[in-house]
């Protein structure tokens, strides 16, 4: 073949392998694909990155979150070969079709903002949506404040996707952050974790995803400004048990035992403004229950011993007070520890 000739045919091709190119990337940009039908359902992957937990109500039973959902299907007509040269995805249009997705436990319509759509070049297509959320949960506060809680994420097909999409979870795309500002005061993310359930009403069974995040409270607030002065209060009960009978008459003590449990009905009334408010004991309230009562046993005791003494019983007074301030002491120890390991069982 003349020189003219074979270097024109190859300048022929050139172009003709570079225009077919051209058309073929403006195709997987523009053109959108095939949507999935009921009798054709597409198989979805869903995976959600949690970014700032923002809060957690404990009186409402509600958690406010931000993040990203994260969708993958697979179209095998956007296939395409990634050369050495060329990006491992390309972008898509975002007028193709796409899932549309809702929290089924969410309190308010979810606000849902588009990020990115694009095609891996095995025909994966992935698509990504920023939303923040107000979800409703129901917690078991049994344990409160040294509880931890499961915090639900439930993500469904809206619409028509509903049945003609079949949803699976993927772990690879799920994450919890791990900055500092992911968690707030009184809660530290754990874990995050992934379950397949079912749509509750759906004709077809349909499935939807449903992801736990575990929290765990951080007790040292309540421990330090409501467990710690409430149990102070009581031992102050039974300082008049140790000190002088000669010196400390049984109206002084009297007297005290009254103000001490005066000072833990006050308490508890202002304790009930700041604890949740459940329909069961928690750990807090059977806390406040058991020292209102061995107050109340020191105020019986000191009325006893007081009876004693009018009966000129002076020995048998004494008595009584000495085992008091022996007795008490232990039986509001083992309460505790009964209470405390009694509740984590049950919680």
């Amino acid at each position: 073949m003349p020189a003219p000739l074979k270097r024109y045919f190859t300048t022929l091709f050139l172009f003709t392998a570079m225009a077919f190119n051209a058309t073929e990337t403006a195709a997987l940009a523009f053109a959108p694909s095939d949507e999935p039908t009921q009798a054709h359902p597409a198989v979805v992957r869903v995976g959600i990155l949690i970014r700032n937990i923002i809060d957690i109500d404990d009186v409402n039973e509600n958690w406010e979150i931000s993040g990203l959902l994260i969708a993958s299907w697979i179209d095998r007509s956007l296939r395409f070969r990634a050369g050495a040269r060329s990006h491992v995805y390309r972008g898509l249009s975002a007028g193709m079709w796409k899932p549309d997705f809702e929290f089924t436990n969410e309190e308010r319509p979810t606000t849902f903002r588009f990020v990115d759509l694009y095609a891996e070049p095995d025909g994966t297509i992935v698509y990504t949506q920023m939303f923040s959320a107000t979800l409703s949960s129901s917690l078991n506060l049994r344990r409160f404040p040294f509880d931890s809680q499961v915090l639900p994420v439930v993500v469904q097909a809206s619409g028509d996707d509903l049945d003609r999409t079949i949803l699976r979870p993927d772990s690879q795309d799920s994450a919890l952050s791990n900055r500092s500002y992911a968690g707030v005061s009184q809660w530290s993310p754990v874990s995050l974790t992934e379950n397949l359930g079912t749509v509750v009403g759906s004709a077809s069974a349909a499935k939807d995803v449903e992801f736990g995040l575990k929290v765990r409270r951080n007790p040292r607030s309540y421990v330090l400004k409501f467990i710690v002065p409430l149990l102070l209060l009581v031992i102050i009960s039974w300082i008049t048990f140790w000190l002088s009978h000669e010196e400390f008459k049984t109206k002084d003590q009297l007297q005290s035992a009254v103000s001490t449990l005066l000072i833990v009905v006050a308490f508890n009334i202002t304790a009930t403004n700041i604890l949740p408010r459940t329909e069961y004991i928690t750990y807090i309230d059977a806390l406040l229950f058991v020292c209102f009562i061995f107050v109340m046993i020191s105020i019986g005791t000191i009325v006893v011993t007081h009876l004693l003494q009018i009966k000129k019983s002076e020995q048998r007074a004494l008595k009584v007070r000495r085992l008091a301030g022996v007795i008490l002491p232990l039986a509001f120890l083992i309460a505790q520890i009964i209470l405390f390991f009694g509740f984590r069982i049950v919680g």
